[in-house]
Formats: C-alpha cells, sequence, structure tokens
C-alpha cells in the first residue's frame, strides 16, 4: 500500500454548479474529488466503498441523501459523510440528526466551513 494516498471525496448534488464549486474547492486543498449528479450514480459507480468523506446533498429527486447513507450502511459501507441543504427546515434537521452524518452544512457553502468537516471526517475515517 502507497504511503501516499490522497483521500477521496465523492460529492453527490444534483445541482452541477453546487458539484463544480464543491470539486474545485476539495481539490484546492489536496484531496481527489468525484461527482455524481445522483444517489443512484453514485451508488452504481464503484466508488463508495473507496469514498473516505460523502458530500451530499439531501433533497434529491429519486433517492435523497438520507435514503442513499442508509442503502450504503445496508451494504455495509460506513463512509463519513457530511450533508449539505439549501432547504434546512426542522424535518429536515431532524432526519439528518437521525442519521450518522456528522453535520449539516447549509448553501450557500461556506468554504472555510466545508474545509473545517472534511479535515474532521478524513481525520477520523
Amino acid at each position: 500500500m502507497s504511503s501516499h494516498r490522497i483521500a477521496l471525496v465523492s460529492i453527490v448534488d444534483d445541482d452541477s454548479f453546487v458539484r463544480t464549486a464543491t470539486s474545485s474547492l476539495v481539490r484546492s486543498l489536496g484531496w481527489e474529488a468525484r461527482e455524481f449528479a445522483s444517489a443512484s450514480a453514485f451508488l452504481a459507480s464503484g466508488t463508495a466503498a473507496r469514498t473516505h468523506c460523502l458530500v451530499c446533498d439531501v433533497q434529491m429527486p429519486a433517492m435523497d441523501g438520507i435514503e442513499l447513507l442508509d442503502r450504503l450502511q445496508g451494504r455495509g459501507i460506513h463512509v463519513r459523510t457530511l450533508f449539505i441543504t439549501a432547504f434546512a427546515s426542522t424535518r429536515v434537521r431532524e432526519r439528518v440528526a437521525a442519521s450518522s452524518a456528522l453535520c449539516l452544512i447549509e448553501k450557500p457553502i461556506d468554504a472555510d466551513e466545508l474545509k473545517t468537516w472534511i479535515e474532521l471526517a478524513l481525520a477520523h475515517g
């Protein structure tokens, strides 16, 4: 095993602007970033088992972020997850709090906040 393995951060969001901006930030901080437009695309990619940190939108069509996390855990894949949302309703906050996610970050995403949470996820991953 290489001692110079770069952490993989997967970004799952149906908003292409958010995916691109988040990926650029992740890469600028020295990590590898992979982008996925949907939860099902991420599940089908085979990337989940190699992902060190997942940055995932809560509200997405077809399968939301919390359902995605449940499916991953059902497959025995435990990924440090940071949820992001533009709609931080009480219901969303309760669902995230009941999940294994580390946090809920509101959009627009603050770069320093995201960096802090990714570093925390990778340190405990």
